[in-house]
């Protein structure tokens, strides 16, 4: 069941600063457009300028969640409710974006909150079922459909409250709710299925034949409905209609087993030997495969854990038995790649890497890696390629935009690679490499004021990062704020006392503000620390 979290940007009041509000409107503009990037830079210009405006925190998150990136959108959820804790709508959001990735727990949490704030809040109901359903507690799921139904009644709350029924085996419940579904919605696939499922467990053969043809014939392409057809029409004694019913649903399922032994049935009833047998014969090299690939994964996932216990020859052992086990697994290949490349192997690293990539051409964590190999090999050209390949194959891999942009920054293509790194943030709020390096290249193209918002953002989740503090110093310093790079600059040298460049970097403010004697009292600290500071030309 796909749910969809149905929410309205929240309008600002017009009385916040005028060019954050401007931000803000061109945000909204945009999302009504369903042109989610430049929203979403939108909103991060305006959190730049006023960073504690709730609103935009949740608005900026719902544009993130229908963008397709959920892992960022909670960030934003959990700084507005941090900000605005009774905000019902928020804590809905929160949940919800917290269920499409599955962390139930978290999820549930979010969704009683919502319903604590808000008692009529339907849809926040309609959440906390699901995730109590998925936590086989059905009871608790009926509960709050029932009350979600009173709220707001629709086909897919009663259909849903169906299968809390049925999952606690009162049947005839359960029927009674799938036609009450019907009765709202009569082309609704899903309720006439299980509506069938639950009267052929009732014993109506009859009417659940019925209700099999009709989801059929709403649904033609659902794989399920027609294996069930196929079923209730064998157990009709109707073998052309199963056999036809099962190879329709092995058409849209080709690894359906349960519909290829029911076929190899049919056809054997019907005196089709040798089909038959071709059908249980393709059932075993099903079996035979899984088995195979079950035995390749969990080789891998040992791999992977000794790996992280820097275990290589373990790992690599592990890795060579993976593909020896499922020769057409790409995944066993690209782990044997890494570990070569981790014992210095470029050749076999290289070598594993192409093979994975023969099995699959778009396994954009190959490409990746294949190009950061290169780039090493120092061939710039092929390590390009491969970066840009990697995105285009997966537009959602973090590290990818990541690789793609500090390749660009070296190659002399600032501009790209700000798109890039701003793209791995994008991706994942907590990439804190990603914003460095962006606010590093931000400074190489003398934009400053970008580059300190950048670093302010990195100082503000990891406050006791001395670097950044440095980093944020010299961009106001770059930027002719000599007063507050001087408290970045102290505040980097409390958090690491002999930090070298941190202490040369204030003797520069300092001399900026004419504090000689301050000045020169740094830089000999700095030299004390790191002598060869002294070849660094002072500015």
């Amino acid at each position: 069941m796909v749910f969809a979290l149905v929410l309205g940007l929240f309008v600002t009041a017009s009385s916040l600063a005028q060019t954050a509000q401007d931000y803000r409107q061109q945000a909204l503009d945009l999302s009504r457009q369903k042109s989610w990037e430049p929203a979403v830079e939108a909103y991060r210009k305006a959190l730049a300028l006023e960073p504690n405006d709730a609103d935009t925190h949740y608005n900026l998150a719902l544009t993130l969640k229908y963008k397709g990136d959920p892992q960022a959108a909670v960030e934003e959820f959990e700084t507005a409710v941090r900000l605005k804790p009774k905000w019902a709508d928020a804590h809905y959001g929160f949940g919800a974006t917290e269920y499409d990735l599955h962390d139930l727990a978290a999820a549930e949490k979010e969704m009683r909150i919502a319903v604590e704030l808000d008692h009529k809040n339907a849809g926040a109901r309609h959440f906390l079922a699901r995730v109590y359903l998925e936590q086989s507690n059905p009871s608790a799921a009926a509960a709050e459909l029932r009350q979600a139904i009173q709220i707001k009644p629709s086909a897919e709350l009663v259909f849903e409250l169906g299968l809390a029924e049925g999952q606690m085996g009162n049947l005839d419940a359960a029927a009674a709710q799938f036609r009450r579904a019907l009765q709202l919605n009569p082309k609704f696939a899903a309720a006439h299925s299980r509506l069938g499922v639950t009267l052929r467990r009732l014993g109506d053969h009859t009417a659940a034949l019925a209700e099999f043809k009709k989801a059929v014939e709403l649904g033609p392409r659902d794989a399920e409905s027609q294996y069930d057809l196929g079923m209730e029409l064998k157990s009709a004694d109707d073998l052309a209609g199963a056999v036809a019913a099962f190879r329709k649903a092995i058409e849209l399922k080709p690894d359906f087993e349960k519909a290829r032994y029911n076929l190899g049935i049919a056809l054997h009833a019907q005196g089709q030997n040798q089909a038959a047998r071709a059908e249980l014969q393709e059932l075993k090299g099903l079996h035979d495969f899984r088995t195979r690939l079950a035995q390749s994964k969990n080789l891998i996932l040992q791999g992977v854990e000794a790996l992280q216990k820097q275990k290589i020859d373990d790992a690599l052992e592990l890795f060579q038995k993976a593909v020896e086990e499922s020769p057409e697994l790409a995944t066993g290949y690209y782990y044997l790649g890494v570990t070569w490349g981790r014992k210095g192997d470029a050749a076999r690293a290289l070598a594993a890497y192409q093979k994975a990539l023969e099995l699959k051409p778009d396994y954009a964590q190959a490409h990746s890696s294949l190009g950061l190999l290169y780039w090493q090999q120092n061939d710039r050209t092929r390590a390009l390629d491969e970066f840009r390949q990697a995105v285009m194959d997966d537009p959602d891999l973090a590290e990818a935009h990541y690789n793609f942009g500090l390749a660009l920054t070296q190659s002399g293509n600032p501009e790209e690679a700000a798109r890039e790194l701003n793209e791995a943030i994008s991706l994942d709020p907590k990439y804190t490499e990603a914003r460095i390096q962006l606010g590093l290249v931000l400074g190489q193209k003398n934009d400053n004021a970008g580059a300190a918002n950048v670093f302010r953002e990195v100082v503000r989740r990891n406050p006791s990062f001395a670097e950044a503090h440095n980093n944020l110093g010299l961009a106001l310093l770059q930027g002719g704020n000599a007063g507050d790079a001087l408290t970045e600059f102290r505040e980097a040298l409390r958090l690491k006392p002999r930090y070298a460049e941190a202490h040369y970097n204030l003797a520069l403010a300092l001399h900026q503000q004419g504090k000689e004697a301050e000045s020169r009292a740094e830089l000999e600290k700095a030299y004390e620390i790191a002598p060869e500071l002294r070849n660094a030309a002072r500015q």
